[in-house]
């Protein structure tokens, strides 16, 4: 069985999507119902504890604290401890419970520039989990390190996030090489990608996408 752990945000969501129109088994795992799934493709639960993840071949991870445009740039205090809550301590939990449970190749969504030696602190837990995860003992391992998501949210964009996106679409055209990885990018690619680096196409390995690139993690 392969698990979702997060549909409900952008790439989630999409992941939902590319896996059905693969007709890739799968179950998604959420707090609430969403309508875009039948039944028997999701699961509700309150707490990590409410359920056991039973024969788990692949997963996909896509869970995330909602922060704004700034909050990427300069956290709060109080903002800081929920998304590490979430992005950190969440996220660690549920994967050890998958790999203990038999999951073999996992898929997450972390962040471009993720480096837990990182003076910005999204960008030093990114980079921290990635350490940890890669310390679990997964076959197949694959960080996608995305630059700004652009796609259909729930939520309108606030004045930030239309700023990014229209200084993107004049800066991303010269960067090139080893700046490519900063470009905006659409979270149906990142989707696309996530599901094609943990099919058979690609050896047992730690993997990390970058723009439109999979490469092998050193």
């Amino acid at each position: 069985m392969n698990f979702l752990l997060g549909s409900t945000g952008l790439v989630g969501s999409l992941l939902a999507d590319e896996l059905k129109n693969k007709k890739i088994s799968f179950l998604a795992v959420n707090r609430r119902k969403v309508d875009y799934l039948s039944s028997d493709q999701q699961i509700i639960i309150n707490e990590i504890n409410d359920f056991d993840f039973l024969d788990v071949d692949k997963s996909y991870i896509s869970l995330g604290y909602p922060l704004k445009w700034n909050d990427l740039i300069f956290m709060k205090k109080n903002i800081k401890k929920l998304f590490y809550e979430v992005d950190f301590e969440l996220v660690l939990k549920l994967a050890k419970k998958l790999r203990m449970n038999g999951c073999h190749t996992l898929a997450i969504v972390s962040a471009v520039g993720a480096n837990k030696s990182s003076k910005n602190y999204y960008l030093s837990i990114k980079g921290k989990l990635e350490e940890e995860l890669r310390c679990m003992g997964f076959s197949k391992l694959i960080f996608a390190r995305p630059g700004h998501l652009l796609g259909k949210r729930d939520k309108p964009r606030d004045f930030g996030t239309f700023l990014i996106e229209v200084f993107g679409k004049i800066s991303d055209p010269f960067l090139l090489g080893k700046l490519k990885k900063f470009r905006n990018i659409q979270a149906e690619k990142v989707a696309e990608l996530l599901i094609k680096a943990t099919s058979e196409e690609f050896e047992d390995d730690d993997y990390v996408i970058e723009f439109d690139e999979i490469k092998k993690l050193t």
